[in-house]
C-alpha cells in the first residue's frame, strides 16, 4: 500500500464569482467619486462612500476567497482536503481519520446544504462519496478522486465500500433526525 498520495482537483470559477469581482471594483471607484463629491460639495456623500467601500471590500473578499483547486492528501491514517483560494492561500477543510469513516462509494442523489463539496460540481460523473461520523452526526464529503486514490481508499476500507451509498445515506439522515 502506498504511504502517501496526493492529488489535485482544479475548480472552474464560474461566472457569477467572476462577477463578484467586478462589482467589487465598481463599488470601489464608485467610492472615490462619492469622496471627490464629499470633499468638493457636501460632507453627507461620506455616508454614501462609506457604503459603497464597504460593499466593494466584501465582494472583492468573496471573490478572492473562491475555490481554485482541490488537493486530497492520502495517508495511512487518514484523508486530508485541502482548499486552495484564488490568491494561492491553503485551508484545510477536512482532516479524516479512517475510522470515523462508515461508507465509500460513488455519488448518487443530490447535494445537500450539509455537506462539504470538494469538487468542481457535485453533479458531474466520477464524484464519490464518503460518509463518516461526526460529533453523533452522519455528514457527507463529495469529492472527485482519481482512479488510483479510488483504489487507495478501497484497498483501506475493505468493507465499507459499496457502488450506491444513497441508500445508506438516506437512512442514515432518518435515525439521526
Amino acid at each position: 500500500m502506498t504511504e502517501q498520495y496526493t492529488q489535485t482537483v482544479e475548480v472552474t470559477v464560474s461566472s457569477k464569482t467572476k462577477s463578484m469581482q467586478w462589482i467589487g471594483i465598481i463599488s470601489i471607484l464608485l467610492a472615490l467619486g462619492f469622496l471627490m463629491l464629499t470633499i468638493f460639495l457636501v460632507w453627507y456623500f461620506v455616508f454614501g462612500m462609506l457604503v459603497l467601500l464597504a460593499a466593494g471590500i466584501i465582494y472583492i473578499h468573496f471573490y478572492n476567497t473562491a475555490a481554485q483547486e482541490y488537493a486530497y492528501d492520502f495517508s495511512t491514517m487518514r484523508l486530508i482536503v485541502v482548499k486552495k483560494d484564488l490568491m494561492g492561500k491553503q485551508k484545510r477543510i477536512l482532516c479524516l481519520v479512517y475510522e470515523d469513516i462508515v461508507h465509500f462509494g460513488i455519488m448518487d442523489g443530490l447535494a445537500e446544504d450539509n455537506d462539504i463539496v470538494a469538487c468542481n460540481a457535485a453533479h458531474d460523473a466520477g464524484v464519490y462519496q464518503i460518509v463518516y461520523n461526526n460529533a453523533d452526526k452522519v455528514r457527507r464529503l463529495l469529492f472527485a478522486p482519481d482512479d488510483y486514490l479510488v483504489a487507495l481508499l478501497k484497498e483501506r476500507l475493505e468493507n465499507r465500500y459499496i457502488e450506491n451509498c444513497s441508500a445508506v445515506t438516506n437512512d442514515n439522515t432518518e435515525d439521526n433526525q
